[in-house]
């Protein structure tokens, strides 16, 4: 299996449809992806590629392999990382002698919000 076919069923998977449901949907014939998915496709056209990298909300460098895919939404946020937990930003290095506890939670507080809102998941 190649990388865009495994892509396009992680990207299914996210999104709780099959690869039959998608090509529905996109009016992309199903054995297109069939040819893929047993090697007897390396790539799929732009014609092809480029409705699903749109549908998805990837771009086609993402769905081919070539860069990677956007986290997972339903996988916890780096922020939620108990590394990043004492020191959410390095940007307060300097001036954390100034910063309550209280402050310090407020940002850690902002810093996971952002995560969530830019992976929609606010």
């Amino acid at each position: 299996m190649n990388a865009m076919y495994e892509n396009i069923l992680e990207l299914c998977r996210r999104d709780g449809i099959n690869v039959t449901q998608m090509c529905r949907q996109l009016r992309i014939p199903r054995s297109t992806l069939s040819e893929l998915g047993a090697g007897r496709t390396r790539q799929l056209t732009l014609k092809h590629a480029g409705p699903i990298a749109e549908f998805f909300g990837v771009s086609i460098a993402q769905l081919a392999g070539e860069e990677p895919l956007p986290a997972d939404p339903t996988q916890p946020a780096p922020a939620d990382d108990p590394a990043l937990r004492d020191e959410p930003i390095a940007a307060y290095e300097n001036c954390k002698r100034y910063l309550t506890e209280d402050d310090k939670a407020d940002i850690a507080t902002l810093i996971r919000l952002r995560a969530e809102i830019n992976r929609g998941r606010r």
